[in-house]
C-alpha cells in the first residue's frame, strides 16, 4: 500500500484546483508529460525551494520511467479503453471493472510519488512563496521538457500557467 506524505497531499490539493486536472491531462496526452513529475517539480519549488539542474531532472525521470511505462500507462490505457465501450461491451457491463482499474491506477500513481518523495530526500527548507517559487518551478519544468524533448508552445504555456497559479498562489 502506498504511503501518505507531503508530496501526495500537495499533488491532490493542486490537482483539485479549478482547471488543473484538465491542464495536466492535456499536457499528458498532447505533450507526453508525466503529471506526477510536473507536480513533483512544482512541489520541490514550492515546499523545498529547489530548482534542479538537468542531471537532477533526469534522475527523477529515469527513476520513475520503468514504473510509469510498465504499470501506470498500461493501467490508464485499460481504464480509458473500458470507458470507451471495451470493443462492443456495453458500458454498464464493464463499469465496475473500470472503477476497480481506476482505483488501482490511482494507487500506482501514488506509489510513483512515493518513489519521487524518497528521491527528494529528507531535507526540509522554508517554503518558497509567490514569484520566487514560480521561477524555480518554471526552471524545473523547462529542464524537464528539455530532457523529454518537448518544445514549449502557446498551449503548453497556458496549461503550465494554470498549474503554477494553483500550486503557487500569490
Amino acid at each position: 500500500m502506498a504511503s501518505e506524505h507531503p508530496l501526495w497531499h500537495f499533488s491532490l490539493a493542486v490537482y483539485r484546483m479549478p482547471g488543473v486536472s484538465d491542464a495536466c491531462l492535456r499536457l499528458q496526452d498532447d505533450a507526453g508529460a508525466d503529471v506526477n513529475l510536473l507536480l513533483y517539480f512544482c512541489w520541490l519549488a514550492t515546499v523545498r525551494d529547489a530548482a534542479l539542474d538537468e542531471a537532477g531532472v533526469r534522475r527523477a525521470v529515469d527513476a520513475t520511467a520503468d514504473w510509469r511505462d510498465q504499470v501506470v500507462r498500461p493501467l490508464r490505457g485499460v481504464r480509458r479503453w473500458l470507458k470507451d465501450g471495451a470493443a462492443g461491451m456495453p458500458r454498464d457491463s464493464v463499469e465496475g471493472l473500470r472503477s476497480d482499474v481506476k482505483r488501482v491506477e490511482l494507487e500506482s500513481e501514488q506509489l510513483q510519488q512515493d518513489l519521487l518523495f524518497r528521491l527528494a530526500g529528507p531535507g526540509v527548507r522554508a517554503a518558497a512563496g509567490g514569484a520566487h517559487a514560480r521561477a524555480r518551478a518554471e526552471e524545473n519544468i523547462a529542464r524537464y521538457f528539455k530532457v523529454i524533448g518537448v518544445s514549449a508552445s502557446a498551449a503548453i504555456e497556458t496549461d503550465l500557467r494554470t498549474i503554477f497559479s494553483a500550486a503557487m498562489p500569490d
